[in-house]
């Protein structure tokens, strides 16, 4: 399996710099992969910056979460998305047009692809000029049930698979997996929610595991053809 080092974001980064970083990538080539971290409390420093890159609507998204650290990864990964697309465009963040897909994946017209994912401290924005992108990141789970999910969203062979590592490679094992099909889904445009049932998707991707934090597991895919 290829593997891949996101990029730190770091609180002086240069949308601009990342901007021509994401036109050199070649098509057949890895997207580029953003990591935030919001331990260091980045999200506080940030947020004069960030806070005039969201529409009322985006403001709107982030209050209705309940819990800080929720609406800590929707400021950090929205805001610096809208930096960076703000830049690719030549327009203020706040006035770049997001829209969804078909089955509710963002994307910004005339602008490169994306996808984010966040869990726990960390959130990933992944960016390719030109190929449908999707990336998934899963803080592990002492506790997860992953058996019943695996059978439900798996194929049977990758469930015995699974089923027969030792018991404590199971579960991140597991993990690794789901990050791999939430990446899949989301470069062909579906989502968890919207995906076909295992025996009938048929979605060609190139793949890379992402290097993370100790605790994290992380997966990026691009499109390599429309989805079946």
């Amino acid at each position: 399996m290829n593997r891949l080092e996101p990029l730190r974001w770091r609180l002086d980064a240069s949308p601009q710099a990342l901007v021509s970083a994401v036109r050199a990538v070649h098509p057949q080539a890895p997207p580029l992969v953003l990591r935030i971290d919001r331990r260091g409390n980045p999200a506080a420093l940030l947020r004069e910056r960030l806070a005039a890159t969201l529409t009322p609507q985006e403001w709107r998204r982030h209050d209705a979460f309940r819990l800080q650290p929720a609406r800590e990864r929707f400021l950090l990964g929205r805001g610096v998305l809208r930096l960076l697309l703000g830049c690719w465009l030549d327009r203020e963040p706040d006035a770049v047009t997001i829209a969804l897909g078909s089955h509710g994946k963002p994307f910004c017209p005339g602008g490169p692809e994306f996808n984010l994912s966040h869990s726990g401290d960390l959130v990933l924005l992944a960016l390719h000029p030109c190929r449908p992108v999707g990336v998934d990141v899963e803080q592990r789970r002492p506790d997860l049930n992953w058996e019943p999910i695996a059978r439900r969203m798996f194929g049977a062979d990758l469930v015995e698979e699974l089923l027969r590592r030792p018991e404590l490679e199971q579960r991140p094992a597991f993990l690794q997996n789901w990050c791999r099909l939430e990446a899949e889904l989301k470069a062909a445009g579906w989502g968890i929610a919207a995906a076909p049932p295992p025996e009938r998707r048929s979605v060609a991707c190139l793949h890379w595991t992402l290097a993370l934090p100790e605790g994290y597991l992380g997966h990026a895919a691009l499109l390599a053809s429309p989805p079946g």
